[in-house]
């Protein structure tokens, strides 16, 4: 399929290079332009990676792989609960989900857009679409299973 694909900048040059699908996390593939190595850890980072409202669409919508998404607030115990095992599954999922963190105290926009009124809210997106959703804490197998689900097939 045509849009099965990541667009990944070089951070040497700067060139956007298109990653196909199958060589997702391929520690092989380097820039057209300059030929240096692709950090693919770059696009699937080992940790989560702070949104706000303006760059919601490009990070999340607009990213060609799995995603999850927890909305949270800082001063949210359930949240501060989650912290660490969110840390450790995006390591564990490094290369295949990217972790991003939305703080509804900071951008209000985003949760009020997708009808987000408690923390914390897990969305889980493949390609931009918006596949699953749950409101509240996880257990970390739950979690695991959800991720297990999302990038079955990616």
């Amino acid at each position: 399929m045509a849009s099965d694909f990541l667009i990944a900048r070089c951070p040497h040059c700067g060139a956007k290079n298109r990653i196909p699908a199958g060589r997702w996390g391929d520690d092989r593939a380097v820039c057209g332009r300059c030929k240096s190595t692709l950090p693919f850890s770059s696009l699937f980072p080992d940790h989560p990676v702070y949104v706000t409202d303006g760059a919601f669409p490009r990070e999340v919508l607009g990213f060609r792989g799995a995603v999850l998404v927890e909305f949270y607030s800082p001063v949210c115990g359930h949240c501060q609960r989650m912290a660490p095992i969110i840390e450790e599954v995006a390591s564990a999922y490094a290369g295949r989900v990217k972790f991003v963190l939305l703080n509804i105290d900071q951008n209000r926009h985003t949760p009020s857009q997708y009808g987000v009124n408690g923390t914390p809210t897990f969305f889980f997106y493949k390609a931009g679409r918006l596949v699953d959703r749950v409101v509240g804490a996880l257990p970390k197998s739950d979690l695991t299973k959800r991720l297990d689900s999302l990038v079955a097939g990616t």
